[in-house]
């Protein structure tokens, strides 16, 4: 999404699942679900030298999930 100005409002999803060997096993397929927002920003501060600007970061933690296997 292009917000005012030369800045972009990036929204990321994500979702990990874990796949443990050993003694943590019993935790694989176990998930965590977070949502990043983030306005971006491209700056100019010298010709020629561009940088990319993160600003207001934000992270919501949309869930989580614990599948114990058995045994």
């Amino acid at each position: 999404k292009v917000c005012s100005g030369r800045e972009l409002l990036l929204r990321l999803y994500s979702r990990v699942v874990l796949r443990l060997p050993g003694v943590f096993q019993f935790l694989s397929g176990s998930s965590v679900e977070t949502n990043i927002t983030s306005h971006i920003a491209l700056t100019q501060d010298t010709p020629g030298d561009l940088k990319l600007v993160l600003k207001d970061c934000h992270n919501l933690l949309g869930g989580f999930r614990i599948n114990l296997q058995k045994g």
